[in-house]
């Protein structure tokens, strides 16, 4: 109780309420049918893959596009995230669709602090791996994660229709410096036509979509 008293007075979320401010809008039912195309490209710029968000109502899907076959890694069912077929936590599902990974941004957080990134405010998440994720202090959006030689910026924060407040760039690099992956919104769709039975539940299956 006087953790949770301390947390109000000086503005510092817990971890669940980070979670929770991040699913709000990502959970809730959206009132068009959108695709966001998120593409992933090397340090010299050369495309690895592309990424296709789709959502309608409450209900969300994601491809892979490799050039030759597609493959669907994810769906949410409006209750439940999974992939290839196995459930995972909210928190997983929110890593995907926000992030592009399920590699543990939001989990295993276990200390919650005010704290800078050079001049700026913000809201320290660590763990006891030694984890540290950076939300801006007003907005509680992640900005930047840290473990062991990893650090991934989040950047470019846009609001979407069904989504909410999504990262138009994102950066992975190591701490002794170079860029390995960018990962970049690309084109936002939000009159798709989805067809029936779109977002049921398969196993790791190639298909074929019209883009």
């Amino acid at each position: 109780m006087l953790f949770l008293i301390f947390s109000l007075i000086f503005n510092i979320s817990t971890s669940e309420n980070i979670v929770d401010n991040l699913k709000e809008s990502l959970f809730s039912s959206s009132n068009t049918s959108i695709k966001v195309t998120r593409t992933h490209t090397n340090r010299q710029g050369e495309e690895i893959f592309k990424e296709y968000i789709y959502k309608e109502g409450d209900k969300i899907r994601i491809d892979e596009d490799f050039g030759k076959s597609t493959i669907t890694t994810f769906v949410y069912d409006g209750k439940t995230g999974y992939i290839e077929g196995k459930p995972i936590s909210k928190t997983g599902s929110i890593e995907i669709v926000r992030y592009g990974y399920a590699c543990g941004y939001l989990l295993a957080i276990d200390e919650i602090s005010s704290s800078h990134l050079g001049t700026r405010a913000v809201t320290l998440a660590t763990g006891r791996q030694g984890n540290r994720l950076y939300l801006d202090y007003k907005t509680q959006l992640p900005i930047r994660y840290e473990l062991r030689n990893k650090i991934v910026e989040f950047k470019d924060y846009e609001e979407i229709n069904g989504l909410g407040k999504i990262p138009f760039l994102i950066v992975k690099s190591g701490k002794k410096g170079g860029v390995a992956e960018i990962i970049r919104i690309t084109d936002v769709n939000e009159k798709v036509s989805i067809p029936v039975n779109f977002f049921s539940v398969p196993k790791h299956l190639k298909i074929e979509i019209s883009n």
